[in-house]
């Protein structure tokens, strides 16, 4: 890998957490933080790693898929980061998406090797 882990993780580091109360308007607070994120985590992300000469994606991998041992797997959002034009990963990035009644908690998990499936 052409770039230093402690440096990879920091650059994928994302945490966001919202509490509030229970009302129609913080549940829609929450969707609405849930869809600009989805919209904007595969920019972020990409943002984050082009200047080290990778590129980052969401992909329609299932986070059980990827990171089979971890507790709430189906909630995984799977990024992928890869050397510029290449058509396989280096890395597999796992995003724990908790969602409750008045709780939203979006954050990094994992980053693992995509050939060895070794944590880094």
């Amino acid at each position: 890998m052409s770039i230093d882990p402690g440096v990879l993780k920091r650059l994928l580091n994302l945490k966001i957490i919202i509490e509030g109360n229970t009302s129609w308007a913080f549940r829609e607070l929450v969707d609405y933080v849930l869809e600009i994120l989805e919209e904007r985590l595969p920019i972020l992300l990409n943002e984050a790693v082009e200047p080290y000469g990778l590129e980052a994606s969401i992909l329609n991998k299932k986070g059980c898929d990827v990171f089979p041992n971890e507790k709430q797997c189906e909630n995984i959002v799977v990024a992928g980061v890869y050397e510029k034009e290449a058509e396989e990963p280096l890395v597999y990035a796992g995003y724990l998406v908790t969602r409750g009644e008045n709780l939203l908690e979006f954050k990094l998990i994992k980053i693992i090797d995509a050939l060895t499936r070794e944590p880094i």
